[in-house]
């Protein structure tokens, strides 16, 4: 019993050692190509065949209502409005923000503190592909261009882009003032980028 034990180990020792013979023997045969095919396959998980990231999948959020002095990071899930505090929404390195000094028209706007805006023609849909390519960069936009239904884009400084669909704003008989905006946002859809 003890030898036919001994003899059945000795086989299974051998058959891991002869399985695990042909494979290395074969890996060197095949090292130049397969190390060449790995190392580039390790880039390319990083990055697409063209040098880009790959495209996230979008992350919509619909009816956020930001009220004045508040701010949005793209990277938190979900968004959620911010308290800007005494400093000021428009300092506290935002991806979005809303501003209004006061009652007067030019005093309200959608800003970034921690990116680049782009307000969108009517024309053009808000899309990964249009904010990509458009560059007609601001950092604050008045909130008389807007209309329910404008379109920003916002690429923000750690690689996230977003399209921010303006809705509307709080009325007159408000006890606060706020904006109400639906967010779509792709997240790390680029290289970050160094703040100034």
């Amino acid at each position: 019993m003890i030898v036919a034990g001994a003899v059945v180990g000795v086989f299974a020792v051998l058959a891991v050692i002869g399985a695990l013979a042909p494979e290395g023997d074969s890996g060197d045969s095949r090292s130049g190509s397969g190390g060449s095919s790995s190392s580039g396959g390790t880039g390319g998980t990083a990055k697409g065949s063209n040098g880009k990231l790959p495209d996230p999948k979008p992350a919509s959020y619909q009816g956020i209502d930001l009220t004045e002095d508040y701010y949005l990071k793209l990277g938190d899930s979900p968004p959620k409005p911010l308290d800007g505090g005494d400093t000021g929404a428009q300092y506290m390195g935002g991806d979005l923000y809303y501003y209004d000094n006061g009652s007067a028209t030019d005093d309200r706007k959608i800003g970034t503190d921690n990116g680049k805006l782009v307000l969108l023609n009517n024309a053009q849909e808000g899309s990964l592909k249009t904010c990509r390519t458009e560059t007609r960069y601001t950092e604050e936009i008045n909130l008389d261009q807007l209309t329910a239904g404008s379109q920003i884009c916002v690429r923000s400084d750690a690689g996230h882009i977003a399209v921010v669909t303006y809705r509307g704003k709080s009325g007159a008989g408000d006890p606060s003032r706020y904006v109400t905006v639906d967010v779509t946002v792709w997240r790390n859809a680029e290289e970050a980028t160094e703040s100034d």
